[in-house]
């Protein structure tokens, strides 16, 4: 019998399930959530849900469209998920959290997150 894998590394079997957490700065314009790149091209982080909890000392929108970035609809105020400062929320049916941009209403302040990846591991 083979052995099972030990890491991800070089197994044609392994845990696609990952969980992190980041920190980001956001302000009145519009910020893409990201985890592997603060800058364009905004790779993001996979994940499934993305956890965010409002430190920003002020209300959060948050708004769950990949084509938010320059798009009029994406970004109507009805389209904003509202979230009041120290509340959080957790958004699911995502691909990577680069889908979710977010902005203050007055001033900068911080959120942090973390993403979840659920895959149907082993079937893949």
């Amino acid at each position: 019998m083979p052995e099972a894998p030990t890491s991800n590394i070089g197994s044609s079997y392994y845990n696609n399930n990952e969980c992190r957490s980041f920190n980001i700065k956001v302000s009145t314009g519009m910020t893409r959530l990201s985890g592997v790149d603060s800058a364009a091209p905004f790779l993001g982080q996979l994940c499934s849900e993305v956890y965010i909890v409002n430190k920003t000392g002020q209300t959060l929108e948050l708004y769950d469209r990949a084509d938010a970035w320059g798009n009029a609809e994406a970004i109507a105020a009805s389209r904003a998920f509202v979230l009041d400062d120290n509340d959080s929320v957790t958004l699911m049916g995502l691909t990577n959290v680069n889908q979710v941009s977010a902005k203050t209403t007055s001033s900068s302040g911080y959120i942090y997150y973390r993403t979840h990846y659920f895959s149907s591991n082993p079937i893949r």
